[in-house]
């Protein structure tokens, strides 16, 4: 019999193509149903009961993301009980979780938080897992009364998986109001009563998924959202919040040692909040234990000093009694999405972040992390959020941020000698969220690192006079690089110079041809590069002059070389006039971006006789 070498080979070549194919418009699992119920009982306990039946698609859908579920709990004031857990395998065949499917451990968030290593992490591994295969999993969170400050929720009603069928219900005593506001669609709930009970429903059809999509919109804002509350007085939520001892802000004999040394013989109460800032950043752990685990309670700042370590909350209110203690007027901040605050609906679900405003002088506030050493005041990052002064007088006030424009002007002079070697100068002038001036405040010289591409921190050398300041900064240096240029042949290569603060460090490289979900960029930003470069006689330019402009409903994009005589002169800016790029205007953005990103529009090219 003849075989057809070539006929079963390109069979072989093809199997895998077509298999891989197969499964890229799927996704990894569906959600057949999932069912979230939110109980307030009349004794002020509360339930959570979660029902979901996940159908299973991939291999990678039981090997890698859902053979396991994990459920987070406090045990001194929670239980949980599974109602029903089990899989019906491909064949129709009903597998139910054994005794040992289920094993507690200490959840990864909390394995170096000593403080906190009473929480514990259901672990539930899923048996009879295959493609086809249906996980079915029923449990409940009984919360005791008092756990939680009050009855809230801060729900995302998509999931990593699309969902056929969504059920949210809320129960609340008869006689208690619910105040609620659903983000991202119009359903409206259906209303019943059970006995002693008023019931809200929602149920959504056809969910979609969460979208994988790169440079979305932070918060997952773009997705269905219910918030809900018992209480309709958000600020008397936050006032009762603060009533705790952690908010007193008392430092004990070695605290008021350590600031004493650390402020030293400085007056200059920048310099000092400065110093603050790092030592709790620097020499105290973030243990990220969400506020919910630990019903919403902080320890005193002497308790987090000895400790080591704090929550995120426990670590603003250190830093706030080190600064006062310091002399230093400060107080903690919470931060809240816009889109989900609402003074009607009272929440402490909706708290992302919590920072610390300090006011050193008269000049101004620096919005400081707890975290990082942030190289900027933060309320220029701060633009779709709300800041909630979270003061102990009683006084709890609300400041919504704005949006904050960044320009960035590089400018360089460049003179290219007989034996190739470059020198001249380069300076950057850099605005708002883009400007350093925290960094810069420490140590002048970090400005080195705004420079890249074909000129870095090593190519500079004097500092001219440079300006600091919190809303512009401008530095400029002196160059010297002895091989500037990649030589092919008689060719020589030369990347243009970046700024670092700019668009080049939000690493946007790979842009695909069509995206579902809004872009979001870090600023609204006007970037602008000035080169020249003055030529030997036996140098000339190579790369063509040309001048491309392009304006669109994303922006605008310029780049020209032209030269005259002995001097070669480049231009290339790019701005966007939106920070959110809709769906509808991210080809034009991918247009300018691509311009942007474009080799060689990156790189001038000479040529030597």
């Amino acid at each position: 019999m003849k075989i057809n070498y070539l006929h079963l080979l390109l069979c072989l070549v093809c199997i895998p193509a077509f298999s891989s194919f197969s499964q890229i418009p799927g996704t990894d699992a569906v959600y057949l149903q999932l069912t979230r119920e939110y109980t307030l009982n009349p004794d002020g306990s509360m339930d959570f009961r979660h029902i979901k039946k996940l159908k299973l698609l991939t291999y990678r859908s039981f090997l890698q993301l859902y053979g396991e579920t994990f459920i987070t709990y406090n045990p001194a004031f929670q239980e949980i009980k599974i109602n029903d857990a089990y899989t019906v395998m491909a064949n129709g065949k009903k597998v139910q979780e054994p005794k040992n499917a289920f094993n507690e451990v200490l959840p990864g968030f909390a394995a170096n938080a000593p403080e906190f290593n009473n929480l514990r992490e259901m672990v539930i591994t899923h048996v009879g897992t295959e493609r086809n295969a249906i996980l079915n999993l029923d449990y409940q969170v009984h919360s005791k009364k008092g756990f939680s400050p009050a009855y809230m929720g801060n729900e995302v009603l998509a999931e990593a998986e699309p969902v056929n069928e969504l059920t949210i219900r809320i129960r609340i005593p008869d006689g208690v109001k619910l105040y609620y506001k659903l983000l991202q669609t119009n359903s409206l709930p259906v209303i019943s009563t059970e006995t002693n009970f008023k019931v809200f429903t929602w149920n959504l059809k056809n969910v979609s998924a969460i979208s994988p999509e790169e440079f979305q919109k932070s918060g997952n804002e773009l997705y269905p959202r219910l918030i809900f509350s018992t209480s309709g007085d958000r600020m008397a939520l936050y006032s009762d919040f603060l009533r705790q001892p952690a908010f007193s802000y008392t430092c004990d004999d070695e605290m008021k040692q350590a600031v004493k040394a650390t402020v030293g013989e400085s007056t200059d109460k920048k310099d000092i909040l400065l110093k603050l800032q790092q030592k709790a950043t620097d020499e105290f752990r973030l243990w990220p234990i969400p506020l919910r685990y630990i019903g919403f309670t902080l320890r005193t700042a002497p308790q987090i000093w000895h400790s080591n370590g704090g929550t995120l909350a426990e670590k603003a209110a250190l830093l706030v009694s080190l600064l006062k203690e310091a002399g230093i007027k400060a107080n903690p901040l919470a931060v809240v999405r816009k889109a989900c605050f609402d003074e009607k609906i009272a929440s402490l679900l909706d708290i992302e972040d919590i920072i610390v405003k300090a006011e050193p002088d008269e000049k101004g506030a620096v919005y400081l992390s707890v975290n990082t050493m942030n190289p900027q005041s933060l309320e220029y990052s701060m633009q779709d959020k709300v800041l909630v002064n979270l003061k102990t007088d009683g006084k709890v006030s609300v400041q919504k941020m704005e949006e904050y424009d960044c320009k960035i002007l590089l400018k360089g002079m460049f003179t290219v000698g007989s034996e190739k070697k470059m020198t001249g100068e380069i300076s950057a002038g850099v605005t708002n969220g883009a400007n350093p001036w925290l960094v810069l405040s420490r140590d002048k010289t970090k400005a080195k690192s705004w420079f890249g591409g074909g000129i870095g921190s090593a190519d500079l050398k004097e500092q001219g006079t440079s300006t600091i300041g919190k809303e512009r900064s401008y530095v400029i240096y002196t160059v010297e690089k002895e091989k500037p240029f990649r030589k092919d042949s008689s060719y020589y290569f030369f990347s243009l110079p970046v700024a670092n603060p700019g668009i080049e460090g939000w690493s946007i490289w790979l842009l695909p041809e069509k995206r579902e979900t809004a872009l979001e960029l870090p600023f609204q930003m006007k970037e602008t590069d000035e080169f020249e470069f003055n030529l030997p006689k036996e140098m000339k330019l190579f790369s063509p002059e040309k001048k491309v402009n392009i304006v669109n409903s994303a922006g605008s994009f310029l780049y020209e070389i032209r030269k005259d005589k002995g001097t070669v002169y480049v231009r290339k800016g790019i701005t966007f006039t939106k920070r959110a790029i809709d769906p509808a205007i991210y080809n034009d953005f991918r247009v300018l971006m691509n311009n942007w990103n474009n080799v060689w529009t990156k790189e001038i090219i000479f040529t030597a006789e």
